[in-house]
């Protein structure tokens, strides 16, 4: 237990008084077409759709919500209510002066959180479940959900090579508890909850877009275009787990 407290005091430092979060940014905007490119955004359009299907009229908690940037997006889903939770309280500050008429904020520490069994009927989360310890996590976010409840996730992977060579290359983007998502760990969450679906991306096009990041080329760009092709069929074979991301989506029975 004193590992785990351990491990969320650095986090909650790292973001409430350290440089991770604006290295990140600095990364994204560096290597951008990462994240722009067509492979990215057809995952971004599954993930909405995989939110926007169940939504409507529900009680939605952003897991690990940072300074609820996330919440015009749910909003437009029209959810009965919006709950934000994460470790970070300058944060949750900022989400409460931005957003606080659209939805309710609170710090808190994502494996034990402050609310009660049987809370929410959907829980959303964006590269949040590779900073926490997974089993406790996963517990956890079972215990607030619903039954018939939904878990929606986008997760970083651990084995692929591109992102390995993002992050060697920039350790302070980064903090030292991270650890992307492995096949095992997969597989090992998919039990908690017994029935699961997922999406990978990101294979072929990332190290072609880091390369295009650095050229004049739109990130819609022919050689991105045909990079998304082949992780769309790379998807449906066993090098899947080694693509850039995974959107794990979870059912409470």
């Amino acid at each position: 237990m004193n590992e785990l407290a351990d491990r969320v005091a650095r986090e909650k430092e790292a973001y409430d008084g350290g440089t991770v979060h604006a290295e990140s940014g600095k990364l994204q905007a560096r290597f951008h077409h990462v994240f722009e490119c067509p492979n990215s955004q057809k995952g971004e359009n599954f993930l909405d759709s995989a939110i926007r299907e169940y939504a409507a009229g529900k009680d939605i908690l952003d897991y690990g919500c940072y300074d609820g940037w996330m919440v015009p997006r749910y909003r437009e889903m029209q959810p009965r209510s919006i709950t934000g939770l994460d470790i970070s309280e300058s944060a949750i500050e900022k989400a409460r002066i931005t957003f606080g008429l659209e939805a309710k904020f609170y710090v808190g520490d994502a494996h034990a959180m402050p609310f009660p069994d049987d809370s929410f009927d959907l829980v959303v989360g964006r590269a949040i479940l590779h900073h926490l310890d997974l089993d406790q996590a996963l517990a956890e976010i079972r215990r607030v959900l619903r039954r018939g409840g939904k878990a929606v996730f986008i997760e970083p992977l651990a084995d692929n090579p591109g992102a390995k060579l993002l992050r060697f290359m920039t350790p302070r983007a980064r903090t030292s508890d991270e650890k992307p998502l492995t096949r095992s760990d997969i597989r090992r969450l998919d039990v908690v909850f017994g029935r699961s679906s997922h999406y990978f991306l990101g294979l072929v096009s990332v190290p072609v877009a880091m390369l295009t990041s650095l050229t004049s080329l739109a990130a819609d760009n022919v050689l991105l275009r045909i990079a998304d092709r082949a992780d769309r069929w790379l998807a449906h074979t066993a090098v899947k787990y080694w693509m850039r991301q995974v959107i794990l989506i979870w059912h409470k029975a």
